[in-house]
């Protein structure tokens, strides 16, 4: 008896996941939230825009008709109030969809926002329950209206765009999540900044939709707001290198004998960071190692030399070291221990945490010494050992 009550839960159960929706809200009644852009307009108030993938334009074929359907399958609306719920409610009542935020995966904002800090933003998201705490993060250098104006060349939707910049590891992996807890260390942390620019010729179905956009650097937050400083497109390769989030890159050195560029393509990297204590003194080590093998090469170095092999790893491993040694400068100068050092001290050593935790941000900033080693193997030289250039003139 007890094992024919199980079965028959057990087929109740089983039913219940092919029963159709879970709730009263049918998919056709509501409107998918794709990306999030968030700004403050010179009077102060904020503009909130929605981006929505529109259905009607991404069916293949519609019915009693053939061919592609016509128009953007991608639009953004937008409202200005004095916060973001208002702003919200505003478009809400433009739309004949309910507005979802469960597959929202993007929230950009602009620049002077992000100056004042995203404690807005942070805590309208967390107070939505369908929003993705996962949902990343990213700062636009100007207006975040720029992005209603990319035209969507390779992907359907703005949001796949940005989401692939951070599965290839082209910029920094932040997340709402990240923000909030850094918020509870003082408000630290690096942000993506996305770079826009001209470019007519890619505008040929809609004159409107001239510009592109691209990886740029990222936005130092200190305290939770962004600092004036920023890292650059190269410092943000630094950033990626000491967060662990770079998987390859690429290298381009002068060759020891000529000067001519050797260009390295980089793989395997990992790096720790790990603080030390000696009498009473707190420094903090950065350790990292990689592979490398020759791509291309315009001089005329012999390769088969294990000396030469030997003097290209170290001019390697100095060019890596001095990439990420200007890189926590800045953060340093930003008075922003934008890596977490302090969870790292926290962890290892709470007792000395608690007592430096008051002056932290000075000591960080202007006594805490940092050493950066890189051991990197040149275990690779190429097809050739010569440079193909070389060869041919011989």
């Amino acid at each position: 008896m007890r094992r024919a009550i199980c079965t028959a839960a057990l087929a109740v159960l089983l039913f219940t996941g092919v029963g159709g929706c879970w709730s009263s809200q049918e998919l056709n009644n509501r409107a998918f939230a794709n990306a999030v852009l968030i700004d403050l307009t010179e009077d102060g108030e904020i503009e909130l825009s929605i981006g929505f993938p529109l259905p009607n334009r991404m069916i293949p074929a519609q019915a009693g008709g053939s061919g592609q359907p016509q128009g953007s399958p991608y639009t953004f609306v937008t409202k200005r109030a004095s916060n973001i719920s208002q702003a919200l409610r505003l478009i809400q009542v433009d739309l004949s969809r309910n507005i979802s935020f469960g597959q929202t995966r993007s929230i950009i904002v602009g620049r002077r926002l992000a100056e004042q800090g995203l404690d807005r933003v942070v805590e309208f998201v967390f107070r939505q329950p369908s929003f993705r705490l996962s949902a990343n993060l990213f700062v636009t250098p100007n207006k975040v209206t720029e992005i209603t104006r990319i035209p969507l060349a390779f992907e359907r939707v703005i949001g796949d765009i940005l989401r692939k910049y951070i599965n290839n590891h082209f910029t920094l992996d932040t997340t709402v999540k990240d923000y909030k807890l850094a918020l509870y260390q003082g408000g630290d942390i690096l942000i993506p900044l996305l770079t826009f620019g001209q470019q007519p010729e890619i505008a040929v179905e809609d004159p409107k939709k001239d510009r592109w956009m691209g990886t740029g650097g990222a936005a130092i937050f200190s305290g939770g707001k962004m600092a004036k400083t920023v890292l650059s497109v190269k410092d943000l390769r630094g950033a990626l290198w000491i967060s662990s989030q770079l998987s390859t890159t690429t290298i381009t050195i002068a060759s020891p004998s000529d000067g001519k560029e050797i260009s390295c393509f980089i793989e395997g990297i990992k790096t720790s960071i790990k603080p030390n204590v000696k009498n009473g003194k707190v420094a903090f080590q950065i350790t990292s190692s990689a592979k490398a093998f020759v791509q291309t090469s315009l001089s005329e170095i012999d390769l088969k030399d294990p000396a030469v092999i030997q003097q290209l790893e170290n001019i390697l491993q100095k060019d890596v070291e001095e990439r990420l040694k200007k890189v926590l400068d800045k953060t340093r100068k930003a008075r922003s221990d934008a890596f977490l050092f302090s969870q790292y001290l926290d962890w290892r050593y709470p007792k000395i945490w608690k007592s430096m935790r008051p002056q932290w941000k000075h000591y960080y900033a202007e006594e805490l010494p940092i050493e950066v080693k890189v051991k990197i193997l040149l275990n690779r030289t190429g097809g050739v050992y010569r440079s193909v250039v070389q060869e041919t003139h011989i």
